[in-house]
């Protein structure tokens, strides 16, 4: 027993470094998270909250809660933010602050480039009280306890993004956790993570829009995921479309249905269902995430964006 213990110690920082980063079916409605570029994407004050619970029906199975904030600051041409987050999986759990800061470069065909910087800290945490021993407790375990100060560990945290976007495309590309290694198993200090995006938006009717995506997110080289969405929008006031996970080798690991109402001109809420089509189908109900987006302000859509209820 103390034998397979040790084993499971010492596997812990990979299947940590597994899930560095949060994963959202509705992470295009949050970009900011893994972008700090988008930091400041309209004149108003926003604020996003959201819940994730996933593999319903595991025990300590995932658990995911964000809150960004962010503005624009027309008089420097920037926009600055906050970005909480916190992800628990199991006995591991990870809380990551930070704050963020764009600068728009903006162009004559109503156009714009910024440039992100994000900067805080990341804290993880093995709880080993939660592991049982052959002695039924962790505490007085002398193999636990040798392990208690490397798993609890605190770093600076740095991401870098670009983004461009006009009233029909956005392109993006950004890395988080920059002053980190690109792979450290040693102890618990994240990965370094890149990310590639592109979105669209077509004008199919005057009543409808539809928003093609497309994510690629590399955390270990050459290991990568792909995301692939869309999201079909009714007279600016409901949303509602579907969005695929699938590995680097082009597994289809994740299936997720997503919809939303605009309540008013200044809140949002959303809600995204992940079915596993893989081995996990036989074991577990699915993830769940509720969304709600606000925002405050009198600010004037800009950039060319002709509906100010598209807000970020």
């Amino acid at each position: 027993m103390k034998k397979i213990l040790i084993l499971t110690l010492l596997f812990v920082p990979l299947l940590m470094f597994g899930q560095n980063d949060i994963q959202l079916s509705q992470q295009f409605l949050s970009r900011m998270n893994y972008n700090p570029a988008a930091t400041g994407a309209s004149n108003y004050l926003n604020a996003f909250l959201l819940g994730r619970q996933q593999w319903i029906g595991w025990k300590d199975a995932p658990q995911t809660q964000l809150l960004n904030v962010h503005n624009y600051f027309d008089e420097i041409n920037s926009g600055a933010g906050l970005i909480v987050s916190n992800d628990r999986i199991a006995f591991t759990s990870t809380i990551n602050a930070k704050l963020d800061y764009a600068y728009h470069i903006h162009f004559e065909n109503r156009s714009y480039l910024s440039l992100g910087l994000g900067a805080g800290i990341i804290y993880k945490n093995l709880d080993v009280n939660k592991l049982l021993t052959e002695t039924g407790s962790a505490e007085t375990d002398p193999t636990i306890n040798s392990y208690m100060d490397r798993y609890k560990k605190v770093n600076p945290d740095f991401d870098f993004g670009i983004e461009y976007n006009t009233e029909f495309l956005q392109v993006g590309a950004s890395v988080t956790h920059l002053n980190l290694s690109p792979v450290n198993i040693n102890n618990l200090q994240s990965g370094r993570h890149i990310y590639f995006y592109t979105k669209g938006t077509f004008n199919l009717h005057p009543n409808w829009k539809l928003s093609p995506a497309a994510v690629a997110h590399l955390n270990v080289w050459p290991i990568m995921q792909l995301d692939l969405n869309t999201i079909a929008y009714y007279r600016s006031r409901f949303w509602f479309g579907a969005s695929v996970r699938v590995s680097d080798r082009f597994v289809l690991e994740t299936c997720a249905g997503i919809v939303g109402l605009f309540v008013t001109d200044f809140l949002k809420l959303g809600y995204s269902y992940d079915y596993n089509p893989g081995p996990l189908k036989k074991y577990s109900g699915g993830s769940h995430e509720i969304m709600l987006g606000l925002r405050l302000g009198k600010g004037e859509a800009r950039y060319g964006i002709k509906t100010p209820r598209f807000f970020e």
